[in-house]
């Protein structure tokens, strides 16, 4: 299998656990901090479906050999692949938040739960919450571009070895 194709269903994986955790068990369990997991699972989800985009154009040699961390991605994804496929620009927008959201997870002095939000404060306060609501619209808009993604790359699966197109043995 090629690597696309594992970033591909990873990310569908993360995105569905997700999706799982949005719509069901967070409103049984009310626990706010359920929404933190969710927001771990779409940033995951989201580097997954750009990482899957981009390691197809370059075994395609569209893109060079890129560094496996975020910001040589999002470059990449942006001037390259958003254009070349016409994805949405809310894509950038929602990897970005989700990015920001996780780092400012990472180096918060203060978290608390506040009614049905989760609040993170940073070392000068500065404040960034988290709610059902918003975690629910970046799950639909990563629900499209897995969508997209899917529609890219299983283009030419004969050429993988998977799919219609692939040349039966004799």
């Amino acid at each position: 299998m090629e690597r696309f194709h594992e970033e591909l269903s990873e990310g569908r994986r993360r995105l569905h656990t997700a999706d799982h955790l949005l719509s069901i068990t967070y409103p049984l369990v009310r626990d706010n901090r359920l929404l933190l997991t969710a927001v771990d699972n779409l940033h995951v989800a989201a580097r997954n479906l750009m990482a899957s985009l981009l390691h197809y154009e370059e075994a395609f040699k569209r893109v060079p050999h890129f560094r496996d961390e975020h910001d040589s991605m999002l470059y990449w994804f942006r001037s390259r692949c958003m254009p070349n496929y016409k994805l949405g620009s809310d894509y950038g927008v929602v990897i970005d938040e989700l990015n920001s959201l996780v780092n400012e997870h990472k180096a918060s002095a203060v978290e608390f739960s506040r009614k049905d939000s989760f609040v993170i404060c940073s070392d000068t306060y500065s404040i960034k919450k988290v709610t059902l609501a918003q975690l629910k619209s970046y799950a639909g808009i990563l629900k499209r571009m897995l969508m997209d993604v899917e529609g890219v790359v299983s283009r030419y699966e004969g050429i993988f070895g998977r799919g219609q197109g692939r040349a039966k043995a004799r």
